[in-house]
Protein backbone atom coordinates (compact mmCIF):
# COMPACT_ATOMS: atom_id res chain seq x y z
CA UNK A 1 0.00 0.00 0.00
CA UNK A 2 2.80 2.40 0.89
CA UNK A 3 4.68 1.72 -2.37
CA UNK A 4 1.52 2.17 -4.43
CA UNK A 5 1.33 5.81 -3.31
CA UNK A 6 -1.64 7.94 -4.34
CA UNK A 7 -3.06 5.36 -6.74
CA UNK A 8 -5.16 3.77 -3.97
CA UNK A 9 -8.53 5.21 -2.90
CA UNK A 10 -8.51 7.14 0.38
CA UNK A 11 -11.05 4.88 2.17
CA UNK A 12 -8.90 1.82 1.45
CA UNK A 13 -5.78 3.70 2.59
CA UNK A 14 -7.59 4.68 5.79
CA UNK A 15 -8.44 1.05 6.59
CA UNK A 16 -5.01 -0.34 5.68
CA UNK A 17 -2.89 2.31 7.38
CA UNK A 18 -5.22 2.54 10.36
CA UNK A 19 -5.10 -1.22 10.87
CA UNK A 20 -1.31 -1.20 10.61
CA UNK A 21 -0.96 1.61 13.17
CA UNK A 22 -3.31 -0.10 15.64
CA UNK A 23 -1.51 -3.44 15.25
CA UNK A 24 1.91 -1.82 15.66
CA UNK A 25 0.68 0.02 18.75
CA UNK A 26 -0.38 -3.29 20.30
CA UNK A 27 3.02 -4.82 19.52
CA UNK A 28 4.75 -1.88 21.20
CA UNK A 29 2.48 -2.12 24.23
CA UNK A 30 3.17 -5.85 24.65
CA UNK A 31 6.91 -5.39 24.28
CA UNK A 32 7.04 -2.53 26.79
CA UNK A 33 4.96 -4.45 29.34
CA UNK A 34 7.27 -7.45 29.04
CA UNK A 35 10.33 -5.18 29.37
CA UNK A 36 9.27 -4.31 32.92
CA UNK A 37 10.78 -7.59 34.07
CA UNK A 38 14.30 -6.42 33.16
CA UNK A 39 14.14 -2.62 33.53
CA UNK A 40 13.48 -0.41 36.55
CA UNK A 41 9.80 0.47 36.92
CA UNK A 42 10.20 4.26 36.85
CA UNK A 43 12.17 4.15 33.62
CA UNK A 44 9.66 1.74 32.07
CA UNK A 45 6.79 4.12 32.85
CA UNK A 46 8.55 6.96 31.04
CA UNK A 47 9.56 4.80 28.05
CA UNK A 48 6.11 3.25 27.73
CA UNK A 49 4.54 6.70 27.84
CA UNK A 50 6.75 7.90 24.97
CA UNK A 51 6.29 4.74 22.91
CA UNK A 52 2.53 4.93 23.38
CA UNK A 53 2.34 8.41 21.83
CA UNK A 54 4.82 7.61 19.04
CA UNK A 55 2.25 7.23 16.19
CA UNK A 56 0.43 10.51 16.82
CA UNK A 57 3.72 12.17 17.73
CA UNK A 58 5.02 11.45 14.22
CA UNK A 59 1.81 12.81 12.68
CA UNK A 60 2.02 16.00 14.76
CA UNK A 61 5.67 16.59 13.89
CA UNK A 62 4.92 15.93 10.19
CA UNK A 63 2.23 18.63 10.03
CA UNK A 64 4.46 21.08 11.92
CA UNK A 65 7.49 20.39 9.70
CA UNK A 66 5.46 20.80 6.50
CA UNK A 67 4.01 24.11 7.74
CA UNK A 68 0.40 22.92 8.01
CA UNK A 69 -0.22 24.98 11.12
CA UNK A 70 -3.99 24.55 10.97
CA UNK A 71 -3.70 20.82 11.68
CA UNK A 72 -0.83 20.83 14.16
CA UNK A 73 -2.93 21.05 17.32
CA UNK A 74 -5.74 18.78 16.11
CA UNK A 75 -4.09 15.47 16.91
CA UNK A 76 -2.36 16.72 20.06
CA UNK A 77 -5.46 18.18 21.69
CA UNK A 78 -7.56 15.15 20.78
CA UNK A 79 -5.03 12.67 22.15
CA UNK A 80 -4.49 14.66 25.36
CA UNK A 81 -8.21 14.99 26.05
CA UNK A 82 -8.81 11.33 25.24
CA UNK A 83 -6.11 10.14 27.66
CA UNK A 84 -7.06 12.47 30.51
CA UNK A 85 -10.79 12.12 29.94
CA UNK A 86 -10.60 8.33 30.03
CA UNK A 87 -8.19 8.36 32.98
CA UNK A 88 -10.78 10.14 35.12
CA UNK A 89 -14.07 9.14 33.45
CA UNK A 90 -13.41 5.46 32.76
CA UNK A 91 -14.47 4.31 36.27
CA UNK A 92 -17.81 6.11 35.92
CA UNK A 93 -18.31 4.64 32.44
CA UNK A 94 -17.51 1.10 33.62
CA UNK A 95 -19.86 1.54 36.58
CA UNK A 96 -22.77 1.90 34.13
CA UNK A 97 -22.35 -1.76 33.09
CA UNK A 98 -23.46 -4.78 35.15
CA UNK A 99 -20.90 -5.53 37.87
CA UNK A 100 -19.19 -2.20 37.35
CA UNK A 101 -19.57 -1.25 41.00
CA UNK A 102 -16.91 -3.85 41.88
CA UNK A 103 -14.01 -1.96 40.31
CA UNK A 104 -12.20 -1.52 43.61
CA UNK A 105 -10.49 1.54 45.16
CA UNK A 106 -9.33 4.37 42.91
CA UNK A 107 -6.11 5.40 44.61
CA UNK A 108 -2.84 6.33 42.92
CA UNK A 109 0.45 5.21 44.49
CA UNK A 110 2.49 8.14 45.86
CA UNK A 111 5.30 7.85 43.24
CA UNK A 112 2.78 8.89 40.56
CA UNK A 113 2.34 12.30 42.18
CA UNK A 114 5.19 13.50 39.95
CA UNK A 115 3.05 12.99 36.83
CA UNK A 116 0.28 15.12 38.31
CA UNK A 117 2.76 17.89 39.20
CA UNK A 118 4.36 17.92 35.73
CA UNK A 119 0.93 17.87 34.09
CA UNK A 120 -0.20 20.86 36.18
CA UNK A 121 2.88 22.94 35.33
CA UNK A 122 2.75 22.00 31.62
CA UNK A 123 -0.95 22.84 31.36
CA UNK A 124 -0.56 26.22 33.07
CA UNK A 125 2.47 27.07 30.92
CA UNK A 126 0.61 26.26 27.71
CA UNK A 127 -1.87 29.05 28.57
CA UNK A 128 0.89 31.39 27.43
CA UNK A 129 0.38 30.07 23.90
CA UNK A 130 -3.41 30.33 24.20
CA UNK A 131 -3.13 34.01 25.11
CA UNK A 132 -0.39 34.94 22.64
CA UNK A 133 -1.63 32.82 19.73
CA UNK A 134 1.72 31.23 18.98
CA UNK A 135 4.16 28.54 20.12
CA UNK A 136 7.74 29.80 20.35
CA UNK A 137 11.15 28.23 20.78
CA UNK A 138 11.11 29.48 24.38
CA UNK A 139 7.94 27.42 24.96
CA UNK A 140 9.74 24.45 23.43
CA UNK A 141 12.68 24.85 25.82
CA UNK A 142 10.43 25.03 28.90
CA UNK A 143 8.17 22.12 27.94
CA UNK A 144 11.01 19.80 26.91
CA UNK A 145 12.80 20.70 30.16
CA UNK A 146 9.67 19.61 32.04
CA UNK A 147 9.83 16.29 30.19
CA UNK A 148 13.48 15.85 31.22
CA UNK A 149 12.52 16.56 34.84
CA UNK A 150 9.74 14.01 34.51
CA UNK A 151 12.14 11.36 33.21
CA UNK A 152 14.58 11.95 36.07
CA UNK A 153 11.91 11.98 38.76
CA UNK A 154 10.09 8.96 37.31
CA UNK A 155 13.32 6.96 37.14
CA UNK A 156 14.04 7.77 40.79
CA UNK A 157 10.49 7.41 42.10
CA UNK A 158 10.17 3.63 41.81
CA UNK A 159 6.72 2.25 42.55
CA UNK A 160 4.77 -0.85 41.65
CA UNK A 161 4.25 -1.67 37.99
CA UNK A 162 1.15 -3.51 36.75
CA UNK A 163 1.61 -7.19 36.07
CA UNK A 164 1.80 -8.04 32.36
CA UNK A 165 -1.42 -9.34 30.86
CA UNK A 166 -2.20 -11.60 27.90
CA UNK A 167 0.53 -11.75 25.26
CA UNK A 168 2.82 -9.58 27.39
CA UNK A 169 2.54 -12.07 30.24
CA UNK A 170 3.66 -14.91 27.94
CA UNK A 171 6.62 -12.82 26.76
CA UNK A 172 7.57 -11.99 30.36
CA UNK A 173 7.52 -15.69 31.26
CA UNK A 174 10.18 -16.58 28.67
CA UNK A 175 13.81 -17.15 29.70
CA UNK A 176 15.74 -13.90 29.94
CA UNK A 177 17.69 -14.22 26.68
CA UNK A 178 14.59 -15.13 24.65
CA UNK A 179 12.49 -12.45 26.34
CA UNK A 180 14.98 -9.67 25.61
CA UNK A 181 15.37 -10.83 22.03
CA UNK A 182 11.62 -10.87 21.40
CA UNK A 183 11.13 -7.51 23.09
CA UNK A 184 13.85 -5.88 20.98
CA UNK A 185 12.56 -7.37 17.72
CA UNK A 186 8.94 -6.45 18.42
CA UNK A 187 9.91 -2.86 19.23
CA UNK A 188 12.03 -2.47 16.11
CA UNK A 189 9.43 -4.03 13.83
CA UNK A 190 6.54 -2.01 15.28
CA UNK A 191 8.54 1.21 15.17
CA UNK A 192 9.39 0.58 11.51
CA UNK A 193 5.72 0.00 10.68
CA UNK A 194 4.71 3.21 12.46
CA UNK A 195 7.39 5.22 10.68
CA UNK A 196 6.14 3.90 7.33
CA UNK A 197 2.42 4.32 7.94
CA UNK A 198 1.73 7.07 10.51
CA UNK A 199 2.07 10.01 8.11
CA UNK A 200 0.13 8.34 5.24
CA UNK A 201 -2.54 7.46 7.81
CA UNK A 202 -2.94 11.14 8.68
CA UNK A 203 -3.09 12.08 4.99
CA UNK A 204 -5.66 9.32 4.37
CA UNK A 205 -7.81 10.70 7.19
CA UNK A 206 -7.75 14.13 5.56
CA UNK A 207 -8.54 12.71 2.11
CA UNK A 208 -11.39 10.52 3.37
CA UNK A 209 -12.85 13.44 5.29
CA UNK A 210 -12.86 15.59 2.17
CA UNK A 211 -14.74 12.86 0.26
CA UNK A 212 -17.58 12.63 2.80
CA UNK A 213 -17.68 16.31 3.75
CA UNK A 214 -16.52 15.95 7.37
CA UNK A 215 -14.20 18.53 8.91
CA UNK A 216 -10.60 17.34 8.45
CA UNK A 217 -9.70 18.99 11.76
CA UNK A 218 -12.26 16.91 13.69
CA UNK A 219 -11.19 13.70 11.96
CA UNK A 220 -7.54 14.28 12.80
CA UNK A 221 -8.50 15.22 16.32
CA UNK A 222 -10.32 11.97 17.08
CA UNK A 223 -9.80 9.25 14.45
CA UNK A 224 -5.99 9.13 14.73
CA UNK A 225 -5.84 9.31 18.57
CA UNK A 226 -8.53 6.65 19.00
CA UNK A 227 -6.60 4.33 16.67
CA UNK A 228 -3.21 4.93 18.26
CA UNK A 229 -4.36 4.96 21.90
CA UNK A 230 -6.43 1.76 21.66
CA UNK A 231 -3.79 -0.45 23.37
CA UNK A 232 -3.51 1.92 26.35
CA UNK A 233 -7.28 2.14 26.68
CA UNK A 234 -7.59 -1.65 26.57
CA UNK A 235 -4.88 -2.11 29.22
CA UNK A 236 -6.46 0.57 31.42
CA UNK A 237 -9.88 -1.07 31.12
CA UNK A 238 -8.53 -4.52 31.99
CA UNK A 239 -6.64 -3.18 35.01
CA UNK A 240 -9.70 -1.29 36.21
CA UNK A 241 -12.04 -4.27 35.92
CA UNK A 242 -9.51 -6.42 37.80
CA UNK A 243 -9.59 -4.13 40.81
CA UNK A 244 -6.38 -2.19 40.06
CA UNK A 245 -7.89 1.24 39.53
CA UNK A 246 -4.80 3.19 40.56
CA UNK A 247 -2.61 1.44 38.00
CA UNK A 248 -5.32 1.96 35.36
CA UNK A 249 -5.23 5.73 35.95
CA UNK A 250 -1.40 5.78 35.97
CA UNK A 251 -1.18 4.12 32.54
CA UNK A 252 -3.20 6.90 30.87
CA UNK A 253 -1.77 9.71 32.99
CA UNK A 254 1.82 9.02 31.89
CA UNK A 255 0.86 9.23 28.22
CA UNK A 256 -0.90 12.57 28.77
CA UNK A 257 2.22 13.98 30.47
CA UNK A 258 4.32 13.08 27.42
CA UNK A 259 1.80 14.79 25.15
CA UNK A 260 1.75 17.98 27.21
CA UNK A 261 5.54 18.26 27.49
CA UNK A 262 7.57 16.46 24.82
CA UNK A 263 4.98 16.47 22.01
CA UNK A 264 3.81 20.05 22.49
CA UNK A 265 7.36 21.27 23.02
CA UNK A 266 8.66 19.63 19.85
CA UNK A 267 6.12 21.28 17.55
CA UNK A 268 7.77 24.75 17.44
CA UNK A 269 11.12 23.07 16.73
CA UNK A 270 9.66 21.06 13.84
CA UNK A 271 7.90 24.14 12.47
CA UNK A 272 11.13 26.16 12.60
CA UNK A 273 13.07 23.33 10.92
CA UNK A 274 10.65 23.28 7.97
CA UNK A 275 10.10 25.87 5.25
CA UNK A 276 8.01 28.14 7.50
CA UNK A 277 9.44 31.14 9.33
CA UNK A 278 8.84 32.48 12.83
CA UNK A 279 6.90 30.99 15.75
CA UNK A 280 4.19 28.40 15.16
CA UNK A 281 0.93 30.40 14.80
CA UNK A 282 -2.30 29.33 16.49
CA UNK A 283 -5.51 30.58 14.88
CA UNK A 284 -8.73 31.23 16.80
CA UNK A 285 -10.01 27.67 16.64
CA UNK A 286 -6.69 26.15 17.66
CA UNK A 287 -6.50 28.49 20.65
CA UNK A 288 -10.01 27.50 21.76
CA UNK A 289 -9.15 23.80 21.42
CA UNK A 290 -5.96 24.24 23.42
CA UNK A 291 -7.85 26.28 26.05
CA UNK A 292 -10.36 23.43 26.41
CA UNK A 293 -7.56 20.88 26.63
CA UNK A 294 -5.90 22.87 29.42
CA UNK A 295 -9.23 22.94 31.26
CA UNK A 296 -9.53 19.15 30.98
CA UNK A 297 -5.96 18.78 32.28
CA UNK A 298 -6.54 21.08 35.25
CA UNK A 299 -9.71 19.21 36.17
CA UNK A 300 -7.81 15.92 36.01
CA UNK A 301 -5.10 17.42 38.25
CA UNK A 302 -7.73 18.71 40.69
CA UNK A 303 -9.47 15.35 40.98
CA UNK A 304 -6.20 13.43 41.45
CA UNK A 305 -4.24 15.89 43.61
CA UNK A 306 -5.18 13.90 46.73
CA UNK A 307 -4.16 10.64 44.95
CA UNK A 308 -7.74 9.46 45.36
CA UNK A 309 -10.42 9.66 42.65
CA UNK A 310 -14.02 9.93 43.83
CA UNK A 311 -16.93 8.46 41.89
CA UNK A 312 -18.58 11.89 41.79
CA UNK A 313 -15.56 13.56 40.14
CA UNK A 314 -15.36 10.69 37.67
CA UNK A 315 -19.04 11.11 36.77
CA UNK A 316 -18.59 14.86 36.20
CA UNK A 317 -15.71 14.18 33.82
CA UNK A 318 -17.76 11.57 31.96
CA UNK A 319 -20.67 14.01 31.47
CA UNK A 320 -18.50 16.95 30.38
CA UNK A 321 -16.23 14.84 28.17
CA UNK A 322 -19.22 13.27 26.38
CA UNK A 323 -20.82 16.69 25.98
CA UNK A 324 -17.84 18.29 24.25
CA UNK A 325 -17.73 15.33 21.86
CA UNK A 326 -21.40 15.66 20.89
CA UNK A 327 -21.25 19.41 20.13
CA UNK A 328 -18.02 20.13 18.20
CA UNK A 329 -18.82 23.77 17.37
CA UNK A 330 -16.21 26.35 18.38
CA UNK A 331 -18.60 28.36 20.57
CA UNK A 332 -19.74 25.22 22.37
CA UNK A 333 -16.14 24.14 22.88
CA UNK A 334 -15.40 27.53 24.42
CA UNK A 335 -18.35 27.16 26.80
CA UNK A 336 -17.23 23.68 27.82
CA UNK A 337 -13.72 25.05 28.39
CA UNK A 338 -15.10 27.67 30.78
CA UNK A 339 -17.08 25.00 32.64
CA UNK A 340 -14.00 22.75 32.93
CA UNK A 341 -11.96 25.66 34.27
CA UNK A 342 -14.64 26.66 36.78
CA UNK A 343 -15.07 23.13 38.14
CA UNK A 344 -11.30 22.55 38.23
CA UNK A 345 -10.64 25.76 40.18
CA UNK A 346 -13.45 24.91 42.60
CA UNK A 347 -11.97 21.48 43.33
CA UNK A 348 -8.43 22.89 43.57
CA UNK A 349 -9.56 25.44 46.15
CA UNK A 350 -11.19 22.67 48.16
CA UNK A 351 -7.99 20.58 47.93
CA UNK A 352 -5.54 23.47 48.34
CA UNK A 353 -3.82 21.80 51.29
CA UNK A 354 -2.62 19.06 48.93
CA UNK A 355 -0.85 21.46 46.56
CA UNK A 356 2.41 21.96 48.55
CA UNK A 357 3.00 18.20 48.69
CA UNK A 358 2.27 17.99 44.97
CA UNK A 359 4.85 20.53 43.88
CA UNK A 360 7.49 19.27 46.31
CA UNK A 361 7.72 16.31 43.93
CA UNK A 362 9.45 18.57 41.40
CA UNK A 363 12.11 19.73 43.85
CA UNK A 364 12.60 16.93 46.39
CA UNK A 365 14.39 17.77 49.63
CA UNK A 366 16.93 14.93 49.47
CA UNK A 367 19.19 16.44 46.76
CA UNK A 368 19.30 19.74 48.64
CA UNK A 369 20.40 17.95 51.78
CA UNK A 370 23.16 16.14 49.91
CA UNK A 371 24.40 19.42 48.43
CA UNK A 372 24.44 20.98 51.90
CA UNK A 373 26.57 18.12 53.20
CA UNK A 374 28.89 18.57 50.22
CA UNK A 375 29.46 22.25 51.00
CA UNK A 376 30.37 21.58 54.64
CA UNK A 377 32.42 18.49 54.09
CA UNK A 378 31.51 15.04 55.38
CA UNK A 379 28.35 14.96 57.39
CA UNK A 380 28.85 14.02 61.02
CA UNK A 381 26.57 12.26 63.44
CA UNK A 382 24.79 14.84 65.66
CA UNK A 383 25.57 14.81 69.37
CA UNK A 384 22.96 13.73 71.88
CA UNK A 385 22.39 17.33 72.91
CA UNK A 386 21.87 18.39 69.28
CA UNK A 387 19.51 15.50 68.64
CA UNK A 388 17.49 16.38 71.75
CA UNK A 389 17.33 20.01 70.62
CA UNK A 390 16.15 18.97 67.16
CA UNK A 391 13.40 16.79 68.61
CA UNK A 392 12.29 19.66 70.87
CA UNK A 393 12.24 22.05 67.91
CA UNK A 394 10.13 19.66 65.82
CA UNK A 395 7.63 19.29 68.65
Amino acid sequence: MRLAGGGVAYPLQLVAYGGAVVAAAFLLAWACEAAQVDVAHGLVVAVVAFVAILPEYIVEVHFAFTGQAAYVTANLTGASRLLLGCAVALPAAVALFPGGHRIGPLELPKPHRVEIAILAVGAVWSMRSVLSGRLTLFDAAVLISLYVIYLRRAAAAGGESPEPLGVAAHLAALPQAQRRGWVARLMLYAAAVILLTAVPFGDAVLGAGALVGISPYLLLQWIVPVATETPELVVAYVLLTHGRGGQSIAVLLAGAVSQYTLALGTLPLAYAAGPALGPLPLAGRERVELFLTVGVALYAVATLVSLRLSRGDSSIMLALFAGQLVVPGVIWRLLFAVVFWAVALDVLVAERRQLPALFRELWPAAPRQRRAHGRHGRSRRPSRAEAAGNRSHRR
